[in-house]
């Protein structure tokens, strides 16, 4: 479990998540603004914790099967390469 204020880190294999992270990094309710869960596009930071937290409870390798290799190196290239 991560410090109370740090978001939860994925791993590459799923484990399971407490209740304390479960409300934490949660929205209270779903919503759909403009096409998107919880917020509009340009405000992300809730989408982001509950993404997190998925795959934390789902784990990276699953989580790289749901796309291409392709897409997947052109993310890394795209957050990781100057």
């Amino acid at each position: 479990m991560s410090a109370p204020n740090q978001l939860p880190i994925p791993d590459l294999e799923a484990r399971p998540i407490d209740v304390e992270e479960f409300r934490a990094y949660t929205p209270e309710k779903f919503e759909l603004l403009d096409g998107y869960l919880f917020d509009t596009g340009q405000h992300t930071e809730a989408r982001r914790r509950l993404l997190r937290l998925l795959l934390v409870n789902v784990g990276l390798l699953e989580a790289v099967r749901l796309a291409p290799q392709e897409r997947w190196r052109e993310a890394l290239q795209r957050v990781y390469e100057p």
